[in-house]
């Protein structure tokens, strides 16, 4: 009976000493609620900042200026222009080794995805547009589907070769033929194919001022993680026949820390000519470090847009092999 006795005051006990505990806990809910409408809260209040404090939080960079002006005009770029031709001339150094100048005859033009053959439907592009009006570095993507023609002129081994890709139809394959003797058939390629990038640092779809102003901002967005670098904007520097505004941007120093890794710059210099006029980079090159000191820095890729006409009017006929003006075989 004692024992029967003890075990039922040992459970009134420990149910005593819960009801306790939770009536403090309530009480102390309840006295820091109070503190904190009252403002007296001993513990701080946790601030989010505005999107503009976050912004002048961050530290201003050298390569922000350069930035701005690249996403505006990128903004721009996708609601004024719907096609353009441009003769390009470019260089690119290939597994270590330079290569020869090649030149070309470019046309390009963007179409939304109401256009795609398989009738599927993309983001408004009216909205799209909106969007980066308002916010150059808007990250909504236009909803454009892109059509490329190419023909060679230099070098004379390439002289005629013609090409074109169609983003979204025959299953985003090109079709290009030959010159002379050896054009006897339309070739399909995939654009990235080992063929097809032969003496090609980029496939035909990464071609265009949009692609060269995306990565011309994916590599100052980078650069400005990185760290330091030191940036020179030149007034009215004729290219191409244009007055451009040039903007150079060199790394002191080739190996920057980032995280406790070591990480090697991409480039030495870059130099990006923007054409006044219209607002687009017509002239990009840029260098590898010297071989040794003293030296010209290594040239590593460049690329040139001359005799750039926008809004041509371009139809399905400029991008159709079937085109009379063009070389392909029947």
């Amino acid at each position: 009976m004692a024992r029967q006795r003890y075990r039922v005051w040992v459970a009134r006990l420990i149910a005593a000493t819960a009801v306790a505990v939770l009536v403090m806990i309530a009480a102390k809910t309840l006295w820091n609620r109070w503190l904190a409408a009252e403002g007296r809260s001993g513990k701080p209040k946790m601030q989010i900042a505005s999107s503009a404090e976050m912004q002048e939080a961050v530290a201003s960079h050298a390569l922000d200026p350069v930035l701005q002006l690249a996403h505006a005009a990128l903004a721009q770029h996708r609601q004024r222009d719907r096609d353009y031709c441009a003769t390009v001339t470019k260089r690119e150094r290939i597994s270590g080794k330079l290569g020869v100048v090649n030149r070309m005859e470019l046309k390009l033009r963007n179409r939304t995805r109401s256009d795609h053959s398989d009738g599927s439907q993309g983001i408004d592009p009216d909205a799209s547009a909106k969007a980066l009006a308002s916010d150059p570095r808007s990250e909504v993507q236009p909803s454009r589907l892109r059509d490329v023609y190419l023909k060679f002129a230099e070098p004379k081994s390439l002289q005629g070769r013609e090409a074109i890709w169609r983003e979204g139809v025959n299953g985003n394959v090109m079709v290009v033929h030959e010159t002379g003797f050896l054009n006897i058939a339309r070739i399909p390629l995939a654009p990235t194919s080992p063929l097809a990038m032969a003496g090609n640092r980029y496939p035909i779809s990464d071609i265009g001022l949009e692609k060269l102003l995306e990565k011309l901002i994916e590599k100052g967005e980078r650069d400005r993680l990185l760290g330091g670098c030191d940036v020179e904007i030149i007034e009215h520097v004729q290219v191409a026949g244009k007055d451009c505004q040039r903007i150079v941007v060199t790394h002191s120093e080739q190996e920057t820390e980032w995280e406790g890794k070591a990480i090697l710059h991409e480039f030495y210099r870059a130099i990006i000519d923007i054409d006044v006029e219209k607002n687009l980079p017509i002239h990009y090159a840029s260098y590898l470090w010297p071989s040794k000191p003293g030296e010209e820095p290594l040239l590593d890729e460049e690329y040139t847009y001359a005799d750039l006409q926008l809004n041509c009017d371009l139809s399905d006929l400029d991008f159709d092999p079937d085109n009379e003006k063009y070389a392909f075989p029947k």
